[in-house]
């Protein structure tokens, strides 16, 4: 079990997310009737991690390594098999109505804009829909969904009575940001919300997270496999490799001098403007382990240049300090890691 108590929020405080060993598996075949032994695809692993209010932690990592199943798991769209979520302290049950208010106050915009909106309901009913569902009364959700359509950039008269194939990707997403807010959350999760962007309305959207995130004192979960992205608009990073984190801090200490030596290898694969930044090496060797069959120890070892026995024997625990922890055997807390200080 991973010991990972990262706490974004001040000492003696009480976070505003709270998630402490979140695991879950997917089992694929074996057991049950047909016999044979069990297999399952371990997806998530003993993910801990706390979320202060008005700030934004970034995950990061390659595709399959959990960040997506993570948020899911949170949202509890997918049940967990394990772990303790916690909003402003209070543990989130799994009957009907704990997760009712839970999905209000926490609220997740996908990436595909378009799957995110029911086609038969125009914008204005589509913002609308969630807060009519808390009990909020028809007149004052409708004032609402104009006034966020109106702050996220789109004019209500023009946009209210539209359906979404009539928007375009940047516009739809703006419609799903507003959506999310309608309800007035406390949090919101973005999984991969900026990826089907162009880059010069990834930008605005991106400023205008930043903006509402200020405005509404809202806490941010963000989800990107654009590294540039996660660095612009979080406070804090969480590197997940295969179904666990290995390194987490501030965005800034992470990117600046990253201590595991996945993370230095996932940094190093930015692309960069600069051509004296540019190299043809590739920065991680090989393929990530098959899910089905992780090898014993340390997840990243096969593909580590530094490996050591014990990294192959014994599966490293996260540690460190309140703020910056990482998972790996071969880390000093003084020096780092050998191969990252190279």
């Amino acid at each position: 079990m991973n010991d990972m108590t990262a706490n974004t929020a001040t000492p003696g405080g009480t976070p505003k997310l709270s998630v402490r060993e979140l695991s879950k598996r997917f089992h694929v075949s074996g057991g049950g009737l047909m016999g044979g032994e069990a297999r399952y695809v371990h997806a998530v692993s003993d993910v801990n991690f706390n979320l202060d209010k008005g700030t934004t932690i970034g995950i990061v990592g390659e595709s399959g390594c959990g960040k997506s199943t993570t948020a899911r798991l949170i949202m509890h769209l997918i049940n967990p098999d394990s772990g303790k979520i916690s909003l402003d302290g209070d543990p989130v049950g799994a009957d009907p109505a704990s997760l009712k208010k839970f999905r209000r106050d926490v609220q997740m915009v996908f990436q595909d804009s378009s799957a995110s909106l029911n086609p038969r309901l125009t914008i204005e009913q589509s913002i609308m829909f969630g807060a009519t569902i808390h009990g909020t009364p028809k007149a004052e959700a409708r004032k609402r969904s104009h006034y966020l359509l109106n702050r996220v950039g789109l004019d209500p008269a023009r946009f209210a009575g539209r359906y979404p194939h009539e928007l375009s990707g940047g516009q739809r997403q703006r419609v799903n940001i507003a959506r999310a807010l309608a309800v007035q959350p406390k949090v919101v999760i973005f999984d991969e919300a900026v990826s089907a962007l162009d880059k010069s309305v990834e930008a605005q959207v991106l400023n205008l997270l930043n903006e509402l995130r200020e405005e509404f004192e809202l806490s941010y979960i963000f989800i990107s496999h654009d590294l540039h992205v996660v660095r612009y608009i979080s406070d804090t990073v969480m590197v997940m490799y295969l179904g666990q984190v290995v390194e987490y801090g501030p965005v800034e200490d992470v990117y600046n001098t990253p201590q595991h030596p996945y993370t230095k290898a996932l940094l190093s694969s930015m692309l960069s403007v600069d051509p004296d930044d540019r190299t043809d090496a590739a920065p991680i060797q090989g393929d990530p382990p098959s899910p089905l069959d992780l090898p014993s120890g340390c997840c990243f070892s096969p593909r580590c240049s530094h490996v050591a026995d014990i990294c192959r024997s014994l599966s490293p625990r996260i540690t460190g300090t309140r703020t910056r922890q990482v998972a790996c055997h071969l880390v000093d807390p003084a020096a780092g890691h050998p191969e990252c200080a190279t």
